[in-house]
């Protein structure tokens, strides 16, 4: 028998329990022999399939269950799918399978298995069914256009009679190739189970503020928090999710980036096994996603967007997610929280308060002014902030629990001196071990380099030299942060040439680096390079960041200089290299790499 996630006797417990149909295929499934694993209902992303099969050398199968029969469905002359109503006529069906399949088929391979570099389609690595246990073969083939799936021949379309007969010709897979090793293990690691998670990480310890963030005692509604960087505002953001998900509430988790997206996920299922809530409550995504999803499911229904006549893709979106939201179409949750919110415009917290959350729900924005990377600056205005529903005044978190001492002391001063002299930076935590445990030292390194097109190849040296040099160093610990994809394509040839792997996001096709950054994983095995502007958010205990000459590399140096962590348990070193190709900074070096130990000095 396959193993089943969560077992059966909890499967009456899920949110959305499958139903008479969908318990007929699920028994199908279950009889595959125990190197498969079925989960139930997952979440995966914004999508709950019926059913996803994993096997370490088939891949992967998304199953999606429909229970129609063909009295109560047909194909109009036109091709439409249309629904026997109470009242004896035939009406549109809203519902589309192979159009929701064919999403989920691709949500798996995008966010749950694709690293950056695999190929464009899944292939058959990622399978996709539909099953109508309720039809013949011959019903369902009318319905649904053709027994071999849909025109792109990328879901399957089955009927009961397939689930005795053709079982073994969907479970055997594509071929002899086997899944990719890592893509299966990041699936199974990441992948969301409806119900309690026993999750192996212990969640790092929370300051007083972070607590008080989770608790709201005062029950606010709406509330920000300031923090700066390493002051744990993601650690309180994903808590306070996760405390919602333990009352029984459901919980958008919203932020700019889409690398960052998967991040505030793994955060928000360690959280909820510390407080026995259901990580399937929590939806982690990022903004436009969030729009582009609501925009799909409401032209599902009927409900259209007329297509603005200026702006980009992520104007546009925002645009017609806003009119079929006020044109009745509901997507609502309980509680609406949004990291990172310094990249995000009052227009955007007010359409989520209005069409998002429900009456008298809740809303939390964090955002740390410094790393606005955007030039929004939309928090900053008494104005706007009144405007947005915002009464109270926001939480301040102040201090550093992320870096250590000497390396808050220099990327202090680098701010003050390069950015702007009244920054707003972060304090030493003087309970910093308390909170984190055990705080390494951080290693600090200057480089400058006279020609700012030999940036890159520094770059990817200087990441070969720290782990050349440092035993205790993995590829996996090293992130690289450039500003240009030029400059990141350069160091991973170099790394790459050194005989390390790297998992990286840049390309010089914008197609590719967009798919690329919805691929990318912190957990890979390798070392990983990423954009300053899509690696806010997480860290790393080695981080080597390339400098450019534009003014606005400054503050892109010091968002990447801040992602540094040193408080890895176990460890005794924290690294960060600089690479700088700016002459007027050149002379910050011994500042930088000493710090108050030159100060000192006589």
């Amino acid at each position: 028998m396959a193993i089943i996630r969560p077992s059966i006797e909890h499967l009456d417990e899920l949110q959305q329990p499958l139903g008479d149909a969908g318990r007929v295929v699920f028994d199908a499934f279950a009889a595959l022999s125990d190197d498969w694993t079925i989960y139930v209902r997952p979440k995966v992303g914004q999508d709950v399939p019926d059913l996803v099969l994993v096997h370490d050398w088939r891949g992967v199968i998304t199953v999606d269950v429909v229970d129609w029969r063909a009295t109560d469905h047909r194909r109009s002359d036109h091709g439409d799918i249309e629904v026997l109503g109470p009242d004896g006529t035939w009406k549109p069906s809203t519902e589309q399978p192979l159009a929701v399949a064919r999403r989920h088929r691709s949500t798996v391979y995008e966010q749950f298995f694709a690293f950056p570099g695999d190929a464009r389609e899944p292939g058959g690595t990622v399978r996709s069914v539909v099953v109508l246990p309720r039809c013949t073969g011959a019903q369902a083939g009318a319905l649904l256009a053709s027994g071999l799936g849909d025109p792109a021949n990328t879901v399957l379309v089955w009927s009961g009679e397939d689930l005795a007969g053709r079982l073994q010709f969907l479970v055997d897979g594509p071929g002899s190739t086997p899944a990719p090793a890592a893509s299966i293990e990041r699936l199974r690691r990441e992948i969301v189970i409806d119900g309690m998670v026993h999750h192996a990480v212990a969640p790092v310890q929370l300051s007083d503020n972070a607590r008080l963030v989770v608790a709201n005692p005062g029950r606010a509604h709406i509330r920000g928090v300031t923090g700066t960087a390493g002051s744990g505002k993601s650690f309180a953001l994903t808590a306070r999710a996760a405390r919602l998900a333990a009352e029984g509430k459901s919980v958008l988790v919203l932020c700019f980036n889409l690398t960052l997206a998967n991040h505030l996920r793994r955060l928000v299922v360690e959280r909820c096994a510390e407080y026995g809530a259901n990580p399937a409550r929590v939806t982690c995504t990022s903004f436009h996603t969030f729009c582009s999803r609501v925009v799909d499911d409401a032209a599902q229904t009927g409900t259209l967007a007329d297509e603005p006549a200026r702006g980009t893709w992520p104007v546009k979106i925002v645009v017609k997610t806003r009119d079929v939201l006020a044109a009745g179409f509901e997507r609502r949750f309980d509680a609406v929280l949004v990291d990172e919110g310094q990249d995000f415009t009052v227009d955007w917290w007010n359409m989520l308060r209005e069409h998002v959350v429900r009456p008298d729900g809740e809303m939390l924005l964090v955002a740390d002014a410094t790393v606005d990377l955007y030039g929004k600056s939309t928090w900053d205005d008494p104005e706007a902030l009144a405007t947005a529903g915002f009464t109270d005044p926001w939480i301040a978190m102040t201090s550093s629990y992320r870096m250590a001492p000497d390396l808050v002391r220099s990327t202090n001063e680098f701010v003050r001196l390069f950015v702007a002299d009244d920054a707003v930076v972060p304090e030493i935590a003087e309970d910093q071990a308390l909170v984190v445990g055990r705080v390494s030292t951080a290693t600090r390194t200057w480089r400058n380099v006279e020609r700012v097109a030999d940036l890159g190849a520094s770059v990817g040296r200087e990441v070969v030299r720290l782990l050349e040099t440092n035993p205790d160093l993995a590829p996996r610990d090293i992130v690289y942060l450039c500003e240009y994809h030029h400059d990141g394509l350069a160091a991973a040839e170099e790394i790459e040439a050194a005989g390390h792997p790297v998992h990286h996001v840049y390309s010089r096709d914008p197609d590719e680096r967009h798919r690329s950054k919805g691929r990318f994983w912190p957990g890979a095995d390798a070392v990983k390079g990423c954009t300053v502007h899509s690696y806010k958010g997480w860290d790393s205990p080695a981080v080597v960041v390339g400098v450019g000459m534009e003014e606005r590399s400054r503050r892109l140096a010091y968002a990447s200089m801040t992602r540094v962590s040193s408080t890895a348990s176990g460890r005794d070193t924290s690294y960060l290299v600089v690479v700088n190709a700016d002459p007027r900074m050149a002379d910050f070096q011994p500042t930088f790499e000493l710090g108050a130990t030159l100060a000192a000095k006589p």
